[in-house]
């Protein structure tokens, strides 16, 4: 560590001043004015002042401006309340500063600066860059996980007081990461000038957060900030990678200009127009500027000519769209077309998304696997697919000390069908081990319309989700019914939701309930494949990856994860 030096003049240590920032880093641009965002350039209103300007010896853009003045949200519920209209206005200003370090872009985002950059020129991969390289695995603090799957889960874990990465059920991660932020570690030298300021300090460890960015203290003035800018490419450039936070990059953005993005885009909306399990598959996903804030209550758009307006966005009203116009537009209908999540005052809680930021897809070809997730593809590297091979055989491959009764030793109902409910129903009847609990739901705070449990309580209390699949369905449902076995499972550790889940089985068998024990003994997800045997290859990626999710999160609470196949 560089230490600040006792008894500094007082211009040293204005040097030495910090502001917590969030910085990111852009790809390489002509000049620093293509890394502005559309509207700003055009700046047709006239509302954005760009200056030209140099920070210490580099040179800069500043870019700053106001929103149009608007009522403040909640004076609408003041006026209901009291029939008193309070008049409040406000509006936000914000600004970005884009900065040429030695060729390396930058840009520091104030308020909401970062709505000023240019989407495609951000170098998404840059927050976790730096924090596999400078965080210390035994002080993570927070992980955002998003699993890779269509139903885009995503997972947000806090541990104040920092601890161990892995207690995060990420020692062997097959999540792509979005953010993390902890501790730096203590024995890395780190020239930036926060920790020349604060380094004297007893027990000082620099904190940083990670994302698509980084928040971090960086120096305010021109020749302190250039330094610390130096010092952050010098980290991503030649600091090597620590070997315990490798995985985290086993999943990779394809940058904007990549030579696939045109071909994977063009494939992933034929996909989503025609749909082919057999070459991928499309599904709906959430931008990450809605990550947080208040729940989307409404989606409001349009794609191309077709009109959204709805509560719940469906893969099809999106399909709908596309196919309204001629092949050769498809793609760029996706691309031109918005869409916005509106709270329940009509308020827009992210502003509108290119569509294409809607939609997940998985491109299947002997020769490459990717994923396109929030407009970015992602490369899945083989350590990713020989990590997620591992999880998956191994849960075929554990079996519990019972089976299932074959499918079609279940009679026929009026329709002449066999639905799940008529299996789940005949098991017990079969093997009284088992007990039936399909559409039994517990409800809480935060399942208030209720979750179910599982479909059959196994011999020894493992709860077993029950699913019929074919090619025709998809691996949706599978992705939705691993994530239904995890909602279980994550709620049953809370005391009251078991408390209540021993309650529903005292109405359905007193015996049963004497001898259930504190939590969950076990997870089984129970598949019926009609059109052909089921195997771990036979499962897509986005079905793959839901199963993993759910292992990573029962490995954390100790809890084996099975599938059991119906024959």
């Amino acid at each position: 560590m560089i230490n600040a030096a006792a008894g500094s003049s007082e211009m040293e240590q204005s040097s030495l001043s910090t502001r917590r920032t969030n910085v990111y880093r852009m790809y390489r641009s002509d000049n620093l004015h293509e890394l502005l965002s559309l509207k700003i350039r055009e700046n047709v209103e006239g509302r954005f002042s760009i200056r030209t300007i140099e920070v210490g010896s580099s040179p800069a853009l500043l870019v700053s401006g106001e929103s149009g003045s608007g009522p403040v949200e909640w004076t609408e519920t003041v006026r209901s309340l009291t029939g008193i209209d309070l008049g409040f206005t406000t509006t936000a200003a914000s600004a970005a500063l884009f900065i040429d370090v030695d060729g390396a872009y930058y840009t520091l985002a104030f308020g909401q600066g970062w709505r000023y950059m240019r989407e495609g020129k951000v170098d998404r991969q840059f927050g976790i860059d730096v924090g596999v390289r400078m965080l210390d695995p035994d002080e993570i603090k927070d992980v955002t996980r998003w699993a890779l799957s269509a139903k885009s889960r995503v997972d947000r874990n806090m541990v104040p007081g920092g601890q161990g990465l892995w207690a995060f059920g990420l020692r062997e991660h097959a999540e792509l990461v979005r953010s993390l932020s902890g501790k730096a570690h203590d024995n890395l030298p780190i020239d930036l000038t926060y920790v020349r300021r604060r380094g004297k300090y007893r027990n000082f460890r620099l904190s940083v957060e990670c994302g698509e960015g980084l928040h971090i203290h960086l120096g305010i003035t021109g020749d302190s900030l250039v330094s610390d800018l130096r010092e952050l490419t010098r980290i991503v450039d030649e600091v090597e990678v620590n070997p315990q936070l490798e995985p985290l990059q086993w999943v990779r953005r394809l940058g904007p200009n990549h030579d696939m993005r045109e071909l994977l885009d063009s494939e992933a909306v034929d996909l989503l127009a025609d749909p082919d399990v057999t070459r991928g598959e499309v599904g709906i996903a959430y931008p990450s500027r809605y990550y947080d804030g208040p729940t989307v209550q409404r989606y409001s758009g349009n794609i191309g000519d077709f009109r959204i307006d709805t509560e719940e966005l469906s893969i099809e009203k999106i399909r709908i769209g596309v196919r309204q116009r001629p092949k050769n537009e498809y793609l760029r209908t996706l691309r031109s077309s918005t869409i916005e999540g509106l709270d329940g005052s009509g308020a827009s809680l992210g502003g509108e998304v290119s569509a294409l930021h809607w939609i997940a897809a998985e491109i299947v070809d002997p020769d490459y696997h990717y994923i396109l997730l929030d407009g970015d593809w992602y490369s899945l590297g083989d350590q990713y697919l020989r990590h997620v091979d591992r999880v998956v055989k191994s849960a075929f491959k554990e079996q519990p000390p019972w089976t299932l009764p074959a499918w079609n030793s279940t009679p026929l109902n009026e329709r002449r069908k066999i639905y799940e409910k008529d299996y789940n129903e005949n098991v017990p009847k079969l093997d009284g081990r088992f007990l039936c609990l399909d559409r039994k739901l517990v409800k809480t705070r935060v399942h208030p319309q209720g979750f179910e449990v599982c479909d059959l309580l196994g011999p020894n209390d493992e709860l077993i989700h029950v699913k019929k699949v074919s090619s025709d369905t998809g691996s949706s449902v599978l992705s939705h019914l691993f994530a239904q076995g995890l909602v279980a499972i994550e709620s049953l550790t809370d005391a009251e939701t078991w408390k209540e889940f021993r309650e529903i089985i005292r109405e359905r068998d007193p015996s049963r309930v004497r001898r259930l024990g504190a939590r969950p003994a076990g997870l089984v997800y129970a598949i019926h494949r009609s059109d052909k045997p089921l195997e771990p290859r036979t499962l897509f990626t986005f079905a793959r990856s839901a199963l993993v999710s759910a292992s990573v999160a029962l490995n954390t609470f100790g809890i084996p994860l099975q599938i059991v196949v119906i024959p």
